[in-house]
């Protein structure tokens, strides 16, 4: 009896290994490597400028060839931009938008793979308008003006005192007596410093 009673007990205990084994032959531990998404553009952005993510394992090594979801809301809640964008080899991925300035939610989702758990980021972003740059112009010369117009081969041209010509190499103003109208680039030949010379 007592026979019986311990080759039941074994014969349980095989059942429970070979269970075991089974349970982890077909559902293995988790081996997937964790993940980092992030948002490496600046928090403050330029209307027209692009959004750039990244994509790494917890090492910072790039994850290229994988799709991560960009989601963008405004300050009402509303969803502006719901799209997808791949990363390269340097697990970059960029997109291109058309934001208006004021501030917005960016969310960045990355689902996962075989290899790689999935992660998500969430981050603040300010949009500002584009600076329109103030070119001054420079007001028209007068003719007692003093001002260069060009350089050329080391020859500045432009008016001084009312007469149009260069200044040689050496500082010396040397008028155009060839032209009257004001603005027009001589034609005669000049002197450089004693020595004529072609006007290129």
């Amino acid at each position: 009896m007592e026979n019986k009673n311990i080759i039941i007990i074994l014969l349980v205990v095989i059942v429970i290994l070979v269970a075991m084994i089974g349970i982890t032959v077909l559902h293995p531990f988790d081996t997937k490597e964790p993940t980092k998404v992030r948002v490496i553009s600046n928090k403050t952005l330029i209307e027209g400028e692009s959004l750039l993510v990244k994509l790494s394992d917890l090492n910072n090594t790039p994850i290229s060839k994988q799709v991560l979801n960009v989601t963008i809301t405004n300050s009402k809640g509303k969803v502006i931009v719901d799209d997808v964008v791949k990363t390269n080899s340097k697990g970059l991925a960029k997109l291109n938008m058309n934001l208006k300035k004021g501030n917005y939610i960016v969310n960045v989702t990355y689902d996962g793979n075989n290899n790689y758990t999935g992660n998500n980021t969430t981050q603040k972003l300010t949009v500002k308008e584009e600076e329109k740059v103030v070119v001054e112009e420079t007001p028209s010369s007068t003719f007692d003006a003093t001002y260069v117009e060009r350089t050329e081969n080391g020859f500045k041209y432009g008016y001084k005192d009312g007469r149009y010509g260069f200044w040689t190499p050496s500082g010396n103003f040397i008028e155009d007596k060839s032209r009257a109208l004001r603005g027009e680039d001589p034609v005669e030949p000049f002197m450089r410093d004693g020595d004529f010379y072609s006007q290129l």
